[in-house]
């Protein structure tokens, strides 16, 4: 009777792996073969310390006061986002930085959860696609403190193009030598550190009357405008790359918890005193969790039997097979939980490796 029972506990114990995924994971696997929601538009970063006329800049790309009368649509408590329909880009503003290490630390933490919503949606709309580093021309300077800041916005988007913006500039030669000033420090700092400037941009966003008769003409604008049009289409496809790899990510994470799952289901249905021979339990185990993995990682028929005879070949494969020789309980037990582990990550790496060919 007791053999019965035990039988059956570990005929059970074989078959949990059919229906390991926990709701989180179905909901990750779900989500990662999710369609990417996107607009036409990319999200555009204005950064850059209080007084260096982000919101003049803002109000001058729309053509409109907007950024002035606070208008833009709250995003999080630290950011708005500012678009019409005639600009291809929406503006999100941060607040001023100051260089204080406690507000950086706020923004970070504000765009990076605003970032995680948009890759838990897999939303493009949620995501910083450029930034403009705005410093006021005026300040004929640009200190090592402000490139670090920029380095570490930056590195939450790898590679993302930035324009840094030389705002307030109505001198020809001050433009000048803003610009040349800003290439050669960047030079030097990009021997420690590196990201992606493309372009430096100088701007008047509004006239400046010096008196009734001497009025300077803003400047700059429609350049700053089609600069960052012409980021665009090399823009989204950064931030496809970095949406499609945290969908690898949701993959790769749901296989491991198959193999876990297979893990305990081995060592529980071989720990069993059954009447049964142990590679009865321990085969459609191994089988099922190899099924799994295919499923995470989209392998087809075809796909998957390549996949099974690739990790089958490998010595951990052999090892596995040999293992299913009956001997002390315990031993084998623990045994089983190593194979179904190794063969486990064989096929996790095999299938990862098939996905990323697929989707190349």
């Amino acid at each position: 009777m007791g053999n019965k029972y035990y039988d059956k506990t570990a005929e059970r114990f074989s078959k949990a792996s059919g229906f390991v995924a926990d709701k989180q994971t179905s909901r990750d696997l779900k989500l990662a073969s999710k369609e990417i929601e996107d607009d036409s538009k990319i999200n555009v970063l204005v950064m850059g310390i209080s007084g260096a006329g982000k919101s003049t800049l803002i109000n001058a790309v729309l053509g409109e006061d907007k950024a002035k009368v606070g208008d833009g649509v709250a995003i999080t408590r630290k950011m708005k986002a500012y678009e019409n329909d005639d600009v291809q880009f929406r503006m999100v503003d941060t607040v001023g930085l100051e260089f204080n290490y406690m507000r950086q630390q706020k923004i970070l933490r504000e765009l990076s959860k605003w970032s995680e919503a948009g890759l838990s949606r897999k939303n493009l709309n949620k995501l910083v696609h450029c930034i403009w580093f705005c410093i006021d021309a005026q300040s004929k300077r640009v200190s090592d403190e402000s490139l670090n800041y920029l380095y570490k916005i930056s590195k939450m988007w790898k590679g993302i193009p930035i324009i840094v913006v030389f705002t307030k500039s109505y001198s020809s030669v001050a433009i000048k030598d803003n610009e040349e000033m800003f290439w050669n420090v960047l030079k030097k700092y990009q021997k420690k550190k590196s990201f992606n400037v493309c372009n430096v941009v100088s701007v008047l966003a509004r006239e400046l009357v010096i008196d009734e008769t001497n009025i300077i003409n803003d400047y700059g604008v429609d350049r700053l405008i089609d600069a960052t049009t012409e980021l665009i289409p090399k823009a989204k496809e950064i931030n496809e790359e970095v949406m499609t790899n945290w969908s690898y990510k949701m993959r790769k994470n749901a296989a491991k918890k198959f193999v876990k799952a297979a893990k305990r289901s081995a060592f529980v249905a071989t720990v069993m005193p059954t009447k049964g021979a142990d590679a009865d339990f321990i085969e459609p185990i191994w089988d099922s969790m190899l099924q799994k993995i295919a499923s995470a990682y989209l392998l087809d028929e075809t796909e998957e039997a390549l996949m099974r005879e690739k990790v089958t070949a490998t010595r951990k494969g052999e090892e596995f097979l040999i293992k299913l020789t009956k001997h002390f309980k315990v031993l084998y037990a623990l045994e089983m939980y190593s194979a179904t582990s190794m063969i486990g990550g064989d096929a996790i790496d095999v299938s990862f490796k098939m996905l990323k060919e697929k989707t190349k």
